[in-house]
C-alpha cells in the first residue's frame, strides 16, 4: 500500500496567523480567485451534473489567466480531481481553515 499523504488544507488546520499568510503566499493563484473558482463551480454545478471531469474548474482558470497546470496540481493535491470534488473535499476544507 503506497503512502497516503496528508492534504495541504488538513495540515493547515493545525497552523495559526503568520503561518496561514506564508502559506497564502505560496498557492499557485490568490485567496480571491480560489473562493471565486468555488463560487462558479456552485453555479455551473448548481444547473447541471457533474461529468467527473474539470471542465468548469479549467475554463474558469483559463479565463482569469490562473497557471493551469500549478492551479491543478495544488487542486489535485488536495483532493479536487473533478468540479464536484473540488466542491466537496478543497472547498470544506478552505471552509474549516479560512472560516469563509
Amino acid at each position: 500500500m503506497g503512502l497516503v499523504r496528508k492534504r495541504q488544507l488538513v495540515q493547515m488546520k493545525q497552523l495559526s496567523g503568520e503561518d496561514r499568510k506564508t502559506y497564502l503566499e505560496t498557492l499557485p493563484t490568490t485567496r480571491e480567485n480560489i473562493e471565486e473558482l468555488f463560487i462558479h463551480l456552485n453555479d455551473c454545478l448548481g444547473e447541471e451534473f457533474c461529468k467527473h471531469d474539470m471542465e468548469h474548474t479549467i475554463k474558469f482558470l483559463m479565463r482569469k489567466g490562473i497557471h493551469v497546470p500549478k492551479m491543478m496540481t495544488w487542486l489535485n493535491e488536495n483532493g479536487g480531481y473533478c468540479d464536484c470534488e473540488i466542491l466537496k473535499t478543497v472547498e470544506d476544507d478552505w471552509e474549516e481553515v479560512f472560516g469563509v
